[in-house]
């Protein structure tokens, strides 16, 4: 596993180690949501590169509210392992289905 810590000596991130991130990211979100039966996956993680950074941006849902609290924690606390990292939630009520949508993004 990867920490912010491991790329400050070189900022320019391998492609590899950019895969190996999102993959990461991918797994440990998914594996919450299913854990809390939860039917939403995420698909990916996109990236944007700067000249001095790469930024990671993903965003996924929850569906049972009784259950945002814990999946949120367990996630964020994932996240954080990366550094610095924004994260917002909104509540979303649409066509009659109400869900809570988390977006985040953390730099590297």
């Amino acid at each position: 596993m990867f920490t912010s810590n491991d790329f400050r000596r070189d900022i320019m991130i391998s492609d590899e180690e950019k895969d190996k991130i999102k993959k990461e990211i991918v797994e440990k979100v998914n594996s919450t949501l299913e854990k809390n039966n939860e039917s939403y996956r995420m698909d990916q993680v996109n990236i944007l590169k700067t000249s001095d950074t790469v930024k990671f941006m993903g965003n996924y849902r929850v569906y049972d509210r009784k259950n945002y609290q814990s999946i949120s924690n367990e996630i964020n606390t994932f996240l954080k392992q990366y550094g610095n990292v924004d994260i917002k939630s909104k509540k979303i009520r649409d066509s009659g289905m109400k869900f809570t949508t988390v977006s985040f993004n953390f730099e590297l």
